[in-house]
């Protein structure tokens, strides 16, 4: 029995680094389906798309979900032409505005389209009225419709999509990330040899909350006199949070590391440190965090969590079982919630270990990719095939670049 040909439609997807390309890469790669991956290019592509077992096409176009009229257009047509030249059955959309292009092909083409969301994208829209109605048609003619958390799910069902169609497929959680000896080298090299490290990591961005704990390291700082604040990440927000820290008169409790190119060197990053945390807040702009896989990555390497209660990450820590939820705007419950664990040893032990089994149980990306494809097994074929279109020379893929040379 031949299988399904399914073609995924992402800006963001390894080599690049982050919680969105891990969740496409590791469904793609553990997926039994016929997938096929169109994706943006990035430095060093060619040699990681050799290593897969599935296709991978690349493109100028939607890295880092930056969409430009001039490149919505070529990818336009490199999607019609995938389509037609794979005989792809059914296509995933990894934005809501890429999904104008199977809304299209739907429309005038009748090609099946599924749409795949993540929770910011379900409300940063909501404010411009024309685009905010856009979405909602976008997504309820789509086939189906992915979420990555409840909190995300009832965004869309707030679009008027029929709950039927929508299925929730959580981030897995990386292998890779595991409990591994401390190295007493990496502490000399960032110079936290005995220090409290409380670790936050991801892009800086403002929804993730920061600046929530530099504000709150005066307090710490009273009753954990050795305490360090580390931050593994780069983004917009870096140079005001360093300012903010000097503002704060406690730039010597915060180390920020910048961007961590490996997931080993992350790992070993979470196995030098005493907690994790991160308070997410939804900003009025519609940002929000739709899940937040590094909750579970950390507990992944033995650390107790604590969480923003905002978004979807009141899913990826469960309050008082796995970790602790705090009011992101309550400098208060913050502090209260890391000197629990400071101090607080059969909490610390409870949850840290609840965190590690669910993490490891709950979070397998090959159970969750079966859960992918049995969704995507429910669709029959699309009703009738594209146009003929040009050849597959158009593909801006370094791979196909070569061949045609």
């Amino acid at each position: 029995m031949s299988r399904k040909k399914v073609l995924l439609v992402t800006g963001v997807f390894p080599p690049g680094i982050g919680g969105m390309q891990n969740y496409y890469y590791h469904l793609a790669k553990n997926s039994k389906l016929d997938m096929t991956v169109l994706a943006s290019s990035y430095d060093g592509d060619e040699q990681f798309d050799k290593a897969q077992s599935f296709r991978i096409l690349r493109g100028n176009f939607l890295r880092n979900e930056s969409l430009h009229m001039s490149s919505w257009l070529r990818m336009f047509r490199l999607v019609r032409q995938t389509i037609r030249e794979e005989r792809i059955e059914i296509t995933i959309y990894g934005h809501v505005l890429i999904a104008f292009i199977g809304y299209l092909l739907s429309c005038y083409g009748k090609r099946r389209y599924i749409i795949s969301t993540h929770g910011m994208d379900m409300l940063m829209f909501r404010r411009f009225r024309i685009l905010n109605r856009l979405v909602g048609r976008i997504l309820r003619r789509a086939d189906g419709v992915l979420t990555n958390s409840q909190f995300t799910r009832s965004l869309v069902e707030e679009y008027g999509v029929e709950p039927a169609r929508i299925e929730l497929i959580y981030p897995g959680v990386d292998q890779d990330y595991n409990q591994e000896p401390e190295n007493p080298a990496l502490k000399q090299k960032y110079s936290i040899e005995g220090r409290y490290n409380i670790l936050s990591v991801g892009r800086l961005v403002e929804r993730k909350g920061y600046d929530r704990v530099i504000e709150a390291l005066h307090e710490l700082v009273k009753v954990i006199p050795n305490v360090m604040y580390i931050i593994a990440g780069d983004g917009p927000e870096r140079k005001r949070l360093q300012q903010l820290a000097s503002d704060e008169g406690v730039s010597d409790y915060v180390t920020f590391l910048g961007a961590i190119e490996s997931k080993h060197a992350l790992n070993s990053i979470y196995n030098l440190c005493d907690q994790f945390i991160m308070v997410c807040r939804q900003l009025e702009s519609g940002d929000a965090e739709g899940f937040g896989i590094v909750y579970l990555e950390a507990a992944s390497t033995g650390l107790p969590v604590i969480a923003g209660k905002s978004g979807g990450a009141s899913e990826a820590v469960l309050h008082e079982e796995t970790g602790l939820l705090v009011d992101p705007s309550s400098k208060q419950e913050l502090v209260e919630a890391i000197l629990r664990f400071k101090q607080n040893d059969m909490l610390r032990a409870r949850l840290t270990k609840n965190g590690y089994e669910r993490a490891k149980s709950s979070f397998n990306y090959v159970a969750l990719a079966d859960k992918l494809d049995r969704f995507l097994s429910q669709f029959p074929a699309s009703k009738r095939s594209l146009l003929p279109f040009r050849s597959r020379e158009m593909l801006t893929s370094k791979k196909s670049r070569a061949q045609a040379k």
